[in-house]
């Protein structure tokens, strides 16, 4: 059974997430972007993820949300409770999505939940500061790191 990747979230969010990982890696034919924008409700908003529904029902679905409770996870999480065949994740960056939606096919649509998640907190990092007084300020950089 195929699996597809819905991202949601306000405003924007998905189609700057098309963006980038079409740009990372080249449009999917599972992958789906739905905003949820200023004149939706959630019932419009419904209405778009059901249409992606009926149209791929032969599909396990992953929903990836912007943000935990808000309108986009909320209304995913109602379509979820209905069937085996949707999981809804929230709060996952781009490098997540991108191993996840690679790694689509290695894992049960529970597990491809638990791992994007598991990602996600892998691929959030702080980063630390070098001690300036010891970096040798002759070193050319202009290649990169």
């Amino acid at each position: 059974m195929s699996k597809v990747f819905i991202v949601t979230g306000h405003g924007k969010f998905a189609a700057g997430v098309k963006s980038s990982l079409d740009m990372l890696l080249g449009a999917g034919d599972d992958l789906y972007f739905v905003d949820f924008e200023e004149t939706d409700s959630d019932v419009t908003l419904k209405e778009k993820f059901s249409k992606i529904l009926s149209e791929r029902k032969d599909a396990e679905v992953l929903f990836i949300c912007d943000l935990l409770g808000g309108t986009p996870y909320k209304v995913a999480a109602q379509l979820a409770n209905e069937t085996d065949k949707i999981e809804v994740v929230a709060g996952c960056n781009i490098g997540s999505i991108m191993e996840a939606f690679m790694g689509r096919e290695e894992h049960s649509l529970s597990d491809l939940a638990d791992f994007i998640v598991d990602v996600s907190k892998n691929f959030t990092i702080r980063f630390k500061k070098v001690n300036t007084n010891s970096i040798n300020t002759n070193q050319d950089f202009s290649e990169g790191i």
